[in-house]
């Protein structure tokens, strides 16, 4: 149950529907079971391992149309909406090689209705992952509305541990340190007046780069082609991995940081 500002609550289910199709109808049952409990607005989110249409696959022999009408049907009669992502569009991949690779969009989001005329930004998408064939899904309420204001793109300055092993950042600390004449407060606010910039520089590369990559793996997922998908993908996820474990650095970082404040 999630309690919003306005004190309104809404009932957040994470449901994972059966994977052998012959099972399915059992998923159906516990989410109509389930339905029939709740008297909040509702959002149901996970692997559903179904799909509601073609449009939803590619590749692999047309799945039976019946399974995807009892799909149909379970939303229809709990009055439950497909929130089609903004961003990314197939979930899972078989990561199987030319005509053998298969694409389809079996994680999504579904809300009543009364969630749609109550939060009309709301939005799904999708998160390339690099060890898993799913890919994650983020649901965001307000995520299609407009910025009311400009973001600050000024960043104050912190060394980020991530960088301590950077060539060029050891070789900024070290030239600035090893100047004769210089008492250590000087040289501290010497060495954050070189680094100050040149992180934000390296973090703003290391945003495009990783938002380079990520178009380049929806790009290879949502593509038509099979024949070299599989290899482009896992280049992309490979160098993903390793900017994705950077930034992690950074936010762990930057958490450590808030707590510390939030106790002092």
């Amino acid at each position: 149950m999630v309690r919003l500002k306005n004190h309104n609550n809404i009932r957040v289910t994470g449901f994972y529907g059966y994977a052998n199709p012959n099972l399915r109808s059992n998923s159906w049952e516990i989410l109509e079971s389930v339905g029939g409990l709740v008297r909040e607005d509702w959002v149901v989110g996970g692997d559903f391992n179904a799909i509601l249409n073609e449009a939803k696959k590619e590749g692999d022999r047309r799945k039976v149309r019946e399974h995807m009408n009892e799909f149909k049907d379970v939303l229809d009669n709990l009055a439950l909406v497909d929130i089609k992502p903004g961003s990314g569009w197939f979930t899972w991949v078989n990561n199987r090689s030319g005509g053998n690779m298969i694409k389809e969009r079996l994680d999504r989001f579904v809300t009543s209705v009364s969630m749609i005329e109550k939060y009309p930004f709301m939005t799904s998408r999708v998160v390339r992952q690099t060890q898993s064939d799913h890919d994650a899904i983020i649901w965001d309420m307000w995520g299609s509305k407009p910025k009311e204001y400009p973001r600050d793109q000024r960043l104050c300055f912190r060394f980020e541990e991530c960088w301590a092993m950077d060539s060029e950042a050891k070789n900024a600390i070290s030239s600035e340190w090893n100047r004769e004449s210089t008492n250590y407060v000087n040289k501290l606010e010497k060495i954050q007046c070189v680094l100050g910039p040149w992180q934000r520089d390296k973090y703003g590369k290391m945003k495009n780069d990783m938002q380079k990559l990520e178009n380049k793996n929806d790009r290879a997922i949502d593509s038509k082609r099979r024949d070299d998908s599989s290899i482009i993908l896992k280049e992309a996820r490979s160098r993903l991995s390793q900017l994705y474990a950077r930034k992690e650095k950074i936010l762990g970082s930057k958490v450590k940081v808030s707590m510390v404040k939030r106790w002092r």
